[in-house]
């Protein structure tokens, strides 16, 4: 997440991220699963403003850029993402407002969006912990991290992430819990990847029931991402993508064909290994340089039949030196 200081208010870059591993150790009490992952955020972004308003209302507009925001058929629903009270950054917020003590106070929030919904690459997430970072930089004097990052574990089991999971410039972050406990992770050289994004998403509900379908009828051992970070931490390009791993890849294989699809197309090239990112239904590619990124990613893109981004590893200061600066 990039931070800075207008005119007329505040305005953040945020990032996607992509699950380098991803498993599953079981249910819990209140309904959601107890989570292993190692998250990575990339260079894929959108961008939010923050203005004050006169009044209490909070009000979004989502816009697309160029190039953004085009469905690739009649039943892609990549962009359609709500502006009212269900949005998470709508619902964040209030939250925050609530927390603070500033129930009369209105925000103008412009949210211009690349990254696609129903992907499992944590948009809507990321959305949401800026705005609850630039919200506290307006209505919170002096500043301070705790109440964000309380009101982030409540939201959503990926926002904490976005706000605490810097180390040495890396957004990089072993996750447990919900996905909400981060712990920082180190990798010293920058990676490359390609997303690819078909038409259909792939609903995180949907994809657990499935894999609840399938732990009934098969015995599975459960598996830790120790090897991937130790590779991460060696910059080890073969290593990592040996060691690419996400326990609902067949779950969600079994809620729509393209998973498949798009597995085989990443299949065509020679890149170091590929995955599924969360619950789906994006898919990404670990390659050799930036160059092989761009030429898998405008290849894909050419045929039409999904969607397709090269990104690199995120790197940016920690929210902590950034919110120092603000000011």
């Amino acid at each position: 997440m990039i931070l800075v200081r207008e005119k007329n208010g505040l305005r953040a870059t945020v990032p996607c991220k992509v699950n380098l591993f991803l498993e599953v150790k079981g249910s819990r009490p209140d309904g959601y699963h107890e989570l292993d992952t190692v998250m990575m955020a990339l260079s894929l972004t959108d961008e939010i403003q923050l203005t004050r308003r006169d009044d209490s209302e909070i009000r979004l507009q989502i816009e697309f850029p160029e190039g953004a925001g085009i469905p690739l058929d009649g039943e892609d629903l990549a962009w359609s993402i709500p502006s009212g009270p269900t949005n998470l950054v709508v619902r964040g917020l209030h939250r925050l407002r609530q927390v603070l003590g500033k129930p009369n106070e209105g925000m103008d929030v412009v949210l211009k969006k690349r990254i696609p919904a129903m992907a499992g690459l944590g948009g809507g997430s990321a959305d949401c912990a800026a705005a609850l970072v630039l919200g506290a930089l307006h209505w919170q004097n002096p500043f301070a991290f705790e109440p964000i990052t309380s009101i982030a574990s409540e939201l959503g089991s990926d926002i904490n992430f976005f706000i605490e999971a810097h180390r040495n410039g890396f957004w990089l972050a072993r996750c447990s819990g919900r996905g909400e406990k981060i712990q920082p992770l180190a990798c010293h050289r920058p990676l490359h990847f390609v997303i690819a994004h078909p038409p259909r998403g792939c609903g995180t509900k949907e994809v657990f029931d499935s894999l609840r379908n399938i732990n009934e009828t098969q015995e599975v051992s459960k598996r830790t991402p120790d090897d991937l970070i130790e590779s991460l931490q060696r910059g080890d390009f073969k290593a990592i993508g040996g060691g690419l791993f996400n326990r609902l890849e067949d779950p969600a294989m079994r809620t729509t064909e393209w998973i498949l699809s798009s597995r085989r197309q990443l299949d065509r090239y020679n890149h170091h290994g590929q995955s599924l990112s969360g619950s789906g239904s994006a898919r990404f590619c670990l390659c050799e340089s930036a160059e092989q990124a761009e030429k898998i990613a405008r290849e894909i893109q050419q045929q039409g039949e999904m969607r397709a981004f090269s990104t690199s590893s995120w790197q940016s200061p920690g929210m902590a030196e950034q919110a120092k600066n603000i000011f």
